[in-house]
């Protein structure tokens, strides 16, 4: 039943696409040959028209001359078509056809209004003075920016049609011939591809059910030969892919088992045979088909190579970390490769895991314990060298003791302040102390924090500028958090601009919050350094920081403060130029 249906089937397509394309054809060619014989025509008559014009210039003066009238009428019948003269009133001069003194104003004529307008007009129409479907071209006769009339010369379209059906006669027989020959030849050509079609599929049914020796006896050399050909190489090759998927299985169940996030399984040529997206992100691998091309072509990271090597060497489990460079980002993995055989091949499966973020945090925690360290012991060294030497009598020393005394205050002052910001920021951390939401406007908080500082920023020698009146900026915060993250950013500010500087204080809305932005003019911060400015007792210059005071707290306190009252804060700077912190709450 395979064979007739396609064959009908084939026969029925090919007899459709040639009736839909005989009727396309004949379409285009009908509209085709209208177009061109109505543009042969009215180039024509224009030129009629601009023949006409110098008789058109002397009748159309004057009321009407009967020798015009009658050389008209004599043109006409001569050439088959029809003259008309038209004053720029409507009122006709001369008419080669009909008594010019009978036909009525012509000014509004599609032809003679386009005419007006343009200098020229075409139009298809039916006429009523003569009774059949005319064509007209007008012209616009003009002396010195004035019209003087309109010539126009029209003919009748009996002859466009009877050409039009002259040439469909043409093309119906052309394409009636065509098609009995197009449809026979079709029917051959479609008996010829079924047959071997017909076979293909016979035998690929006898693949289905587990036939593998039957095959297609065909005996050409065009593409379905080929096809053929192929069919019955498949059939060989069934039995070799069997053992193969066993191969395969035996590799999904390893990669599988080792599955922890980025998996890498190779072969024992080290070309890949399964990546997954995890892996494709850590190893930069790119999007493109990676199975069967050799890693190591792909990845330049070499300490994985020497896993692979070290894992196949010892045919044991190899550990290891890999660092990865990707831009201006540098990604740690831990990596495990371990090899595994199966259908007669060896392979590996390398196990990644990424513990960037852990490896982060653990230098956070050493930089942390050493900042710590020598926050503490820099006073505590001062306070002991003090003490000893008022111990070792300049304690008696009515001109020095004061002043050491006086310098053990100042160490013993810091070491209170740095004491008190670390359990300041232990309590943020741990949400011991809660902050309490509720509508607290900025404008309120400024003036006292800067009321606070207005005694250093006066003995610095700085301008400090406040944000203009205007509405209330009431946000969703903690008054004594607010003004402690004002209070610190202002300190920030005056810290590290020097004199003569500005700092400016700016509030503004910004959607559903309110933004604070602290701006100075003071040393700025380096484009490399900014990521980090926010962690605790980071110092861009640390030498020059300590000299100018501070734990190294401050921005740390800000930044753990503003995240519990829901906002955000962020830092532009520009090295030598200064730098603007930028506080963003949520607006009550």
């Amino acid at each position: 039943m395979l064979r007739p249906r396609l064959f009908w089937s084939l026969a029925a397509s090919y007899v459709a696409v040639l009736l839909v394309t005989a009727a396309v054809v004949a379409v285009l060619v009908d509209r085709r040959l209208e177009e061109n014989l109505l543009r042969s025509l009215e180039g024509m008559l224009a030129d009629e028209c601009i023949l006409l014009e110098p008789l058109a210039e002397s009748a159309l003066g004057g009321p009407g001359d009967a020798e015009v009238q009658a050389w008209l009428e004599d043109a006409g019948r001569r050439s088959g078509h029809r003259l008309t003269l038209i004053r720029p009133d409507g009122v006709v001069v001369a008419d080669s056809h009909e008594d010019p003194r009978r036909m009525g104003d012509h000014r509004h004529r599609p032809e003679v209004v386009a005419a007006r307008e343009r200098g020229a007009g075409v139009s298809v129409r039916f006429s009523r003075t003569v009774g059949y479907e005319m064509l007209y071209v007008a012209h616009d006769l003009r002396r010195e920016g004035a019209s003087l009339g309109v010539v126009r010369v029209s003919m009748p379209l009996a002859a466009v049609e009877a050409e039009k059906r002259s040439v469909r006669r043409v093309i119906g027989i052309g394409t009636a011939a065509g098609f009995v020959l197009a449809l026979g030849v079709g029917l051959l050509l479609a008996r010829r591809f079924t047959a071997p079609i017909a076979a293909m599929t016979r035998v690929a049914e006898d693949l289905h059910r587990g036939e593998y020796g039957s095959r297609v006896a065909v005996e050409r050399r065009d593409e379905l030969g080929t096809l053929a050909n192929v069919l019955n190489r498949l059939g060989r090759e069934l039995a070799e892919r069997i053992a193969a998927l066993s191969r395969e299985d035996a590799r999904l169940r390893a990669i599988l088992a080792g599955m922890v996030e980025g998996v890498v399984a190779v072969d024992e040529r080290d070309r890949i045979a399964f990546c997954n997206a995890a892996a494709r992100g850590f190893l930069a691998l790119g999007d493109g088909e990676l199975q069967g091309t050799e890693l190591w072509e792909r990845t330049a990271s070499r300490e994985l190579v020497e896993l692979i090597d070290e894992a196949r060497a010892t045919a044991a489990t190899a550990r290891g970390e890999l660092e990865i460079v990707r831009g201006d980002r540098d990604r740690v993995l831990a990596a495990q490769a371990s090899p595994f055989a199966g259908g007669g091949r060896s392979g590996l499966v390398v196990v990644l895991h990424d513990i960037t973020e852990l490896r982060r945090l653990e230098r956070v925690r050493r930089d942390f314990v050493a900042n710590v360290s020598h926050e503490l012991k820099t006073p505590l060294t001062a306070i002991q060298g003090f003490v000893e030497t008022l111990l070792g009598g300049a304690l008696h020393d009515e001109t020095n003791n004061a002043r050491f005394l006086g310098r053990i205050a100042a160490n013993v002052e810091r070491l209170n302040h740095l004491v008190s910001d670390l359990l300041s920021l232990a309590r943020i951390e741990s949400r011991a102390d809660a902050v309490h939401l509720e509508p607290v406007d900025w404008r309120e908080v400024l003036p006292e924090v800067v009321r606070r500082l207005a005694e250093v920023i006066e003995r610095k020698g700085l301008v400090c500028e406040m944000p203009a009146e205007g509405e209330e900026m009431r946000v969703r915060g903690d008054r004594e958090a607010m003004i402690q993250v004002a209070g610190n950013l202002l300190d920030n500010a005056i810290q590290y601009t020097p004199a003569p500087g500005m700092i400016r204080i700016r509030l503004r809305a910004e959607g559903a919050h309110v933004v604070l932005e602290v701006e100075d003019t003071g040393i700025g911060i380096p484009a490399a350094d900014l990521d980090r400015v926010f962690e605790r007792f980071y110092r861009v210059d640390k030498a020059r920081s300590r000299g100018l005071g501070g734990t190294g707290l401050g921005l740390s306190i800000v930044k753990n403060l503003v995240l519990n009252m829901g906002g955000e804060v962020r830092v532009r700077s520009v090295e030598g130029e200064g730098s603007t912190f930028a506080v963003r709450l949520p607006r009550a």
